[in-house]
């Protein structure tokens, strides 16, 4: 008598059917919750979030963005914005913004991975302090970290399960999103997508390249209409661009990039390794993306031969229909994630732990299948649990005192601002104004012309009625130029 056939291995990353819904609304929620708690609500506005919301805003403003930012930030923060100067409804705001993206980003990835997996992606991602802080901020790496995660989810359906017409759409939506949140790191998450589209031969797709390059064209329209618009046509945007500090060239900054992970950075300043113990974590996070990548890669390996497909259905789409959660969706993300973390390696000699947002976005999908392969091996799994709950519970303790000691940081130096802004009012500064180099925020608050590093001083005294028409105003106590119609 025949044996019966073994039963093939069981994927414990492979999804079972079109379940999870309820794992991604629940991690999404909580993580809503977790930041209504915890992240400083009442945080006065920064610099960098002045200069994107500056041109969508109800309170009177002369501040131009630079022209190397891009206005998506601001297009988000726009509905409110329009209507309020309130600080708190803006991170209210936010913050609801923050979970439903979080949400819609895990669902590119439904069919890719289970949802118990993809709700350990999230506890990793939400749990740490740049991201709680930037939730409710007005600043692109939150929101360009979100969408990384959709576009090489929805990357990934169309070539490993099949690309629909509602994929397409969304693929190109989202790389549109990505340009118009940050077009630099757009530039160096869709090269490897696009690179891979044209390598592996089953993923050779005319519509998920012509979806990937309708985002770009649409996003690069948007530039350049925002460059004719304001800064004298792309040549005059890209020429203004590279007058900003700092200087566009080759750096090696990987070690200062990595340091700011253990808090205590800002872009000018970054002690050596603040908190030690933060080191070990990130340690085990990288081990944990390794995992699941290797882990992947044995899974596909060990998988039984796939059964022929339909006639009607195509052979490559078939195969990679019956097995999404394959080496490739581990690989894909950790790709990406090198690529974005090579370009502020390279071409960025500054660090700030909000840049590594979207690096580290991608590399909690392989970590969150490493953790998985070791809840389910039963060699492992009883060795294995103990620590990685460690890990995670380490993770959102250490996380909320760096979120605090960030916040109490953030609070001390933007305050301040709003404090001059009232005093040189009470001086009588009124517009028309014009405010000196450094003091960007202060002339937001007071409705002043700033000068900033592509509109000289000089060059705004100079405009009609001219020179003759100002006043600079001396003040008492404060290192600032001020500048007042006569």
């Amino acid at each position: 008598m025949a044996s019966p056939p073994m039963a093939p291995a069981r994927d414990v990353r492979r999804p079972a059917g079109r379940g999870g819904l309820g794992w991604l609304l629940a991690a999404a929620a909580l993580f809503t919750v977790a930041v209504f708690a915890v992240a400083p609500l009442r945080l006065p506005l920064g610099w960098d979030e002045i200069t994107y919301i500056a041109q969508v805003s109800a309170h009177p403003s002369e501040v131009v963005m630079p022209p190397i930012h891009s206005r998506g930030p601001g297009l988000l923060a726009a509905p409110v914005t329009l209507l309020t100067t309130s600080v708190v409804v803006l991170r209210v705001w936010m913050t609801v913004l923050s979970g439903a993206g979080l949400f819609l980003a895990l669902l590119a990835w439904r069919r890719l991975r289970p949802g118990p997996a993809l709700a350990l992606a999230a506890i990793i991602i939400g749990s740490l302090a740049v991201t709680q802080l930037n939730a409710v901020q007005v600043m692109p790496d939150w929101w360009e970290a979100l969408g990384a995660l959709a576009v090489t989810g929805l990357f990934l359906r169309a070539v490993t399960i099949g690309q629909t017409r509602l994929v397409a759409v969304l693929l190109a939506a989202g790389v549109f999103f990505l340009v118009l949140v940050r077009w630099q790191d757009a530039v160096f998450l869709v090269a490897p997508l696009a690179t891979a589209a044209l390598v592996v031969p089953a993923w050779r797709r005319r519509g998920t390249l012509a979806a990937i390059a309708v985002g770009l064209a649409a996003g690069a329209a948007e530039w350049a209409g925002e460059a004719w618009a304001f800064y004298g046509g792309p040549a005059g945007r890209l020429r203004l661009t590279a007058r900003e500090p700092p200087k566009f060239g080759l750096y090696f900054s990987l070690p200062r990039q990595l340091r700011v992970l253990v808090g205590g950075c800002s872009p000018r300043h970054c002690p050596p390794w603040v908190h030690p113990s933060l080191g070990a974590w990130w340690a085990a996070l990288l081990v944990l993306a390794i995992l699941g990548i290797i882990t992947t890669r044995r899974t596909r390996s060990a998988a039984p031969a796939v059964p022929a497909a339909p006639a009607a259905v195509p052979a490559n789409q078939a195969t990679t229909a019956a097995v999404p959660a394959t080496q490739a969706t581990t690989a894909v993300p950790a790709a990406c994630a090198v690529t974005l973390l090579a370009g502020y390696a390279l071409f960025d000699p500054q660090a700030q732990p909000r840049y590594l947002l979207p690096v580290i976005a991608l590399a909690a999908i392989p970590a969150a299948d490493g953790i998985t392969w070791l809840a389910a091996a039963r060699r492992w799994r009883a060795a294995a649990l103990p620590p990685v709950a460690a890990f995670l519970l380490a993770g959102l303790i250490t996380q909320h005192y760096v979120l605090r000691a960030q916040a109490a940081s953030l609070h001390h130096r933007d305050v301040r601002w709003p404090a001059q802004a009232s005093y040189l009012r009470h001086l009588g500064v009124r517009p028309p104004c014009i405010l000196g180099p450094g003091h960007l925020p202060v002339a937001y608050y007071l409705g002043c012309t700033p000068a900033w590093a592509d509109q000289h001083l000089p060059a705004l005294l100079a405009r009609p009625p001219g020179p003759s028409a100002w006043h600079q105003l001396h003040v008492p106590g404060m290192r600032i130029l001020v500048y007042i119609r006569k």
